[in-house]
């Protein structure tokens, strides 16, 4: 892999559940590229299949009734979903770490945490068992657990839920990946604890070099980690751009709904803006953009006119082709 070139390359990639009740297209048609040391946030509400994309090429979802129709997720120049299980397994352990969005039922509870903390390093050989101990008392301390001798010998529900959720982030560093999948780590913590885990990642993440993919719908933990953000919805990227100018100026009416959902300091006693409607069941449509049911920019052709992801301005990308063609002249920077 060469130094300029992107440490994960996904292209049009597409997964669908094949249900009795039809078919839900949770991730249809996306593409993107993550870069050594960066961290990318991939926000949108909840269901629109942010977490599905990254279990997809991971593949770490049960088929059926899951299928991946089509695509190429190029892993260190390696196709993640042609790659046999046995490589897969490899670089999902070793290459590629996943902190998942619920500690507890992320951990065997009949396992010591010592235990499940080591098994990464012993299952791929990385270390001996003396030295695989050593390294899991080292990344315990590394995430701000104190006692970490003692705590090794220490069942899951042992700990309070913020120090679970260190010991996920531990587990999922301790082989010390290039890359690590952060799938909303700090939805079950108060303020306090996730203010201290999202600093420790980005402590984390400077020491260790990582790219992180940070997948949430909390647009204040995208402004303070990431530097560039993918907007998600309805099972496909409506907007790509860096964290600030993605803030100060939307591409398109998705990205520009959220940002005027933010409660705001200077608007208090007024109602909060809200978005009609509700998001697709079924994930992206057939045909048209995912959101034309609840855009007030929307006519006719958005319903039946699909619209790729293609540049509009410097490092940005949009999926809506009104802005595209200039018909948009507010959203346009």
């Amino acid at each position: 892999m060469k130094k300029n070139d992107p440490l994960l390359d996904v292209k049009d990639l597409r997964t669908w559940f094949h249900t009795r009740d039809g078919i839900t297209r949770a991730v249809d048609g996306v593409s993107f590229s993550l870069y050594p040391g960066e961290t990318v946030g991939i926000v949108g509400e909840s269901g629109c299949g942010k977490s599905v994309l990254f279990y997809s090429l991971l593949g770490l979802l049960p088929s059926p009734p899951a299928r991946i129709e089509s695509g190429r997720a190029f892993f260190q120049g390696e196709d993640l979903l042609s790659v046999s299980p046995e490589r897969l397994r490899t670089l999902r352990g070793r290459h590629m770490g996943m902190i998942f969005q619920d500690p507890m039922t992320a951990l065997n509870p009949y396992m010591k945490i010592g235990s499940q903390l080591m098994e990464p390093l012993l299952v791929h050989g990385l270390s001996s068992k003396r030295e695989a101990r050593e390294r899991a008392v080292e990344m315990m301390k590394a995430v701000g657990i104190q006692d970490s001798e003692t705590r090794m010998q220490m069942y899951p529900h042992e700990f309070s839920g913020g120090m679970r959720q260190r010991v996920v982030i531990a587990m999922a560093l301790v082989a010390r990946p290039e890359l690590l999948i952060a799938d909303e780590p700090t939805t079950a913590l108060d303020v306090t604890v996730q203010a201290q885990v999202l600093a420790l990642l980005a402590e984390l993440q400077k020491k260790m070099g990582m790219t992180v993919a940070f997948i949430t719908h909390n647009l204040g933990i995208v402004s303070q980690l990431c530097k560039r953000v993918l907007v998600f919805y309805g099972g496909r990227i409506l907007e790509s751009a860096p964290v600030t100018a993605l803030f100060t100026h939307p591409l398109h009416p998705y990205t520009a709904a959220l940002m005027a959902s933010l409660p705001r300091a200077h608007q208090t006693g007024r109602a909060l803006a809200t978005i009609p409607g509700q998001p697709p069941e079924k994930g992206a449509p057939p045909e048209g953009c995912p959101f034309a049911p609840r855009c007030r920019h929307a006519v006719d052709a958005c319903h039946s006119r699909d619209c790729p992801l293609l540049p509009c301005g410097e490092e940005r990308h949009t999926a809506c082709w009104r802005v595209q063609s200039g018909e948009l002249k507010e959203m346009m920077p």
